[in-house]
């Protein structure tokens, strides 16, 4: 086909998009109460939920005014947990808070030292992070400090225009988080669920949890109810809008090799359109423009 033949076509398939989209809004799943309860500790605190525990390759900073061989060092933990300090020497620091470093440290040192000064601080959190998928700007693993909130992490990756802001999952896998292990596939009821879809069956010792968030909510309309503190391996899913979706899978089929920016263009101005439908509000005079022939 030629392009304006083309050109008539994507406008065309653009338009029953966006109806066809804005129908299926209420079918994407509700949001539910109950869910953010797994995510919350209780009571509600203002410092993160648990103390941050060092691992490789995190990289301390140690300061001591009594012991002048170790002060002011900048120590990156060994793959095999542990530090070598000057005088102090070789010390197991992994899975241990700063706090606890501390007390390692000091108990060494006082071999040597009658009175032991000492401070610990992460300088550089490399071991733990969590991570971001989807329409994003920035996707990939950002790093876990122990304070970082679900906003931090999406004023961080940027959602972009092909975003579904309305709808984002933050998931929480099962223990182990990393490793993996074995799953018992003969203790459900439906055997074959694993061979179908590669979803392992849940297990009641090793709860999932899923959460829907709305993030125009947050940004909007400052509702911060679900603006939860991140655990290190939570993943958030920044689902593509129903008409981004559709868009995504025509571009695939009518330009199989390279994709044409005006025809994504288009897609990001539906996804435009459909938002307003979905909140009442009229489109703007500027985005009808595709919908025409």
């Amino acid at each position: 086909m030629n392009s304006k033949n083309r050109s008539q076509t994507v406008k065309l398939y653009t338009g029953m998009l966006i109806l066809s989209a804005v129908g299926c809004l209420g079918l994407a799943g509700c949001y539910k109460e109950q869910q953010v309860e797994g995510f919350i500790r209780q009571p509600h605190r203002t410092v993160a939920a648990t103390e941050y525990r060092v691992y490789p390759p995190d990289v301390l900073h140690i300061t001591s005014l009594t012991i002048p061989e170790i002060n002011n060092t900048m120590q990156m933990v060994r793959p095999d947990g542990k530090v070598n300090l000057p005088l102090v020497g070789e010390l197991e620091v992994t899975g241990r808070t700063p706090q606890e470093i501390e007390a390692i440290i000091r108990q060494a040192a006082l071999k040597y030292f009658s009175e032991v000064s000492v401070a610990v601080e992460v300088r550089a959190y490399n071991s733990q992070r969590f991570y971001v998928f989807g329409q994003v700007d920035h996707p990939g693993p950002l790093p876990w400090t122990g304070r970082d909130t679900l906003l931090d992490a999406l004023a961080k990756v940027q959602p972009n225009k092909l975003a579904w802001p309305e709808r984002i999952w933050v998931v929480r896998g099962d223990d182990p988080k990393t490793g993996g292990f074995n799953g018992d596939l003969g203790a459900t009821t439906q055997p074959n669920w694993f061979h179908i879809n590669g979803i392992r069956p849940e297990r009641q010792d090793r709860p999932r949890r899923r959460l829907l968030v709305n993030m125009t909510a947050m940004v909007e309309h400052g509702d911060m109810s679900n603006n939860i503190l991140l655990m290190p391996d939570d993943v958030i899913y920044v689902q593509p809008h129903p008409i981004a979706w559709a868009g995504l899978a025509l571009e695939q089929i009518l330009f199989p090799v390279r994709g044409g920016s005006q025809i994504m263009t288009d897609y990001r101005q539906a996804v435009d359109v459909a938002k307003w439908i979905q909140a009442g509000q009229p489109m703007d005079t500027g985005s009808q423009t595709f919908l025409t022939p």
